[in-house]
């Protein structure tokens, strides 16, 4: 059995997970690339755009005006803008990104305040990072979209081997990583969550997906952050290797976490729906007072051959 046969039914917004590869003929590609952008293309640069300037504005004093240009920087948002823009789906993108919001909080929160790594502000964490994560989560979604239809359908085996090797391997190299700060409950509840969304998947090509491209993203605004010491590692590594590969893992979790928000609308409205269905249905059966009143009269004729008019 293909995964795909199982994933539409998991979340039918995915995408054509059957369809060819792109790269087939210069037509497909083509066509794959440009059919991607449309009209709603503008909403996410606009969004992007006003999101920047909220920041620069609310935290001017951290801008450096006579800084020289910055071609990693520039290239990074340039490219995940240009990603933000393409296959705009708004009911999957706006529950991803209230996911990657809250989602990268409580990464920020946990790992600025356990120091495993700081910032230049010496903020726990920063308002201004916060972000960066839905920008960073959305350019992944597309990424590991890209991937996806960069290989033909298989069948679901080679994934869930592959999903067996990297992410309990992951795990691993995570844990020994946070080992500085085992003392600190946080730490648990995040090494919990970590085993929770390994061991909850039913999507492993997805999962697969995500943690390769969002590992290949995040190395590199990990090595721009580094480098620049905008935030510095306990480790003192322009990065630490795994931590490209842990924004690969979030990528998995914010995906998990959006499959179970669309579950969980999914049965409120199926619920809402059953209950409407369920008062139609009694309102068409239960008569009215009126109709009530007819019935007790037509009776009343039937057994004593007139209807009184009066109430004597």
């Amino acid at each position: 059995m293909k995964e795909s046969d199982n994933l539409d039914r998991l979340d039918p917004i995915l995408g054509d997970r059957d369809a060819e590869p792109f790269w087939r003929s210069f037509a497909h590609f083509s066509h794959f690339v440009w059919s991607g952008f449309t009209f709603r293309s503008f909403l996410p640069l606009l969004a992007l755009i006003v999101t920047v300037v909220a920041v620069a504005i609310g935290w001017w004093d951290l801008v450096d005006l006579n800084q020289s240009f910055d071609g990693l920087l520039a290239f990074l948002w340039l490219f995940m803008a240009l990603l933000m823009s393409w296959r705009v789906q708004f009911r999957r993108d706006i529950v991803l990104i209230v996911t990657a919001i809250w989602g990268g909080f409580l990464i920020e929160w946990w790992g600025t305040t356990t120091e495993l790594w700081t910032y230049f502000t010496r903020e726990r964490p920063p308002p201004w990072i916060i972000p960066a994560w839905p920008v960073a989560a959305l350019s992944t979604e597309r990424l590991a979209y890209m991937l996806d239809r960069a290989f033909p359908p298989t069948r679901a085996r080679p994934w869930w081997i592959l999903y067996a090797l990297l992410i309990p391997g992951f795990i691993v190299w995570m844990g020994d990583f946070m080992s500085p700060s085992w003392h600190i409950t946080s730490s648990h509840v995040v090494l919990g969550i970590m085993l929770g969304v390994a061991v909850s998947t039913k999507t492993p090509r997805r999962d697969v997906m995500l943690f390769v491209m969002g590992t290949v993203l995040g190395y590199g605004l990990e090595r721009w952050g580094t480098t620049r010491e905008c935030w510095t590692y306990y480790t003192r590594e322009t990065p630490p290797w795994v931590t490209a590969f842990a924004h690969g893992f979030a990528s998995i979790a914010f995906f998990r976490a959006t499959q179970v928000c669309h579950t969980i609308a999914a049965m409120v409205m199926g619920a809402i729906r059953s209950s409407r269905g369920s008062s139609f249905a009694t309102s068409s059966v239960v008569p009215s007072s009126s109709d009530t009143s007819e019935q007790a009269a037509s009776l009343s004729l039937r057994e004593n051959g007139s209807v009184s008019l009066s109430g004597g």
